[in-house]
């Protein structure tokens, strides 16, 4: 049992799972888009590009010390194991960039300066110094834009799809990962009072955060169910989505500043590779 808890603790804590995570929202488009799934060099690249993203993010230094977390803790444990995942995801990035169209490789060039504003370079002319991350109430807001466009726009930038439904499948994914993040806020409360960061739970507290959560993931059901008698969508897809969303209000309702890092990482994340794997089931049938 040991071993199987380091393995899992492994592939949680190298970030390995939340690029599984992308690659699952990634899929679930394609079902949507084509009926079935492939892999290809779009898939090669959201996986990779999330792995290193969240790795250089969470094990990075900060004023020259490891923060105490437990990715940064886990990673000075593993620390040729760590710098090899990251050497190899950043080179895994590149190559699967370079096979990337001209459009898509613009799109992820602005996504990347975005994300280095965010997390790694000082935004121009403010004093003192700050980063996109250090004002709290842009943080959600800015992962749930990133992920939208990673894994929608990204994988689906060699397939027709046509402007309204690009439109939904974007508005659905943001709505979606900005209600999974949000419960993140809470587990991050500790560390963002230390950087003085005005976060979502900071200003409403932390029942108010969990109800803003669920109520976008209550929004995005009734969309849903909006696409479903306006636009076609079929019944066996809209119960698979609402499904999921349902579950996932459900997890979100337990979370405090006390809540295990598991519920975060594998309940919470989880809910991504839930969402795929019910709507595959429905295309099944």
């Amino acid at each position: 049992m040991l071993l199987v808890r380091r393995v899992i603790e492994g592939i949680i804590y190298s970030n390995i799972f939340i690029g599984i995570c992308a690659v699952a929202l990634t899929l679930t488009n394609q079902v949507t888009v084509e009926g079935d799934f492939h892999f290809n060099k779009g898939l090669g690249f959201v996986f990779f590009s999330t792995v290193f993203t969240y790795c250089f993010l969470k094990f990075r230094k900060t004023g020259g010390a490891v923060e105490n977390t437990t990715h940064h803790n886990w990673a000075e444990e593993h620390q040729q194991l760590s710098r090899n995942i990251l050497v190899i995801s950043l080179l895994a990035t590149v190559f699967y960039f370079a096979g990337l169209e001209g459009r898509v490789q613009f799109v992820v060039a602005l996504l990347a300066a975005f994300t280095a504003l965010y997390g790694f370079v000082n935004i121009p002319f403010t004093n003192p110094k700050r980063k996109l991350r250090d004002f709290g109430l842009l943080k959600t807001v800015f992962v749930a834009i990133v992920w939208s466009v990673t894994t929608v726009v990204v994988p689906l930038g060699d397939s027709f799809v046509e402007t309204d439904v690009m439109i939904f499948l974007l508005l659905r994914r943001f709505l979606f990962i900005l209600a999974l993040t949000i419960p993140f806020e809470i587990k991050d409360m500790v560390g963002d009072r230390e950087h003085n960061l005005k976060t979502i739970p900071y200003l409403i507290g932390v029942s108010n955060t969990k109800l803003l959560a669920q109520g976008i993931l209550l929004l995005l059901a009734l969309i849903i169910i909006m696409q479903h008698l306006f636009f076609g969508l079929s019944i066996g897809y809209m119960l698979a989505l609402d499904i999921s969303l349902l579950l996932t209000i459900f997890c979100i309702q337990p979370v405090d500043e006390e809540t295990s890092d598991w519920w975060f990482y594998v309940v919470l994340d989880g809910m991504m590779v839930l969402q795929f794997v019910l709507v595959y089931t429905t295309m099944l049938f």
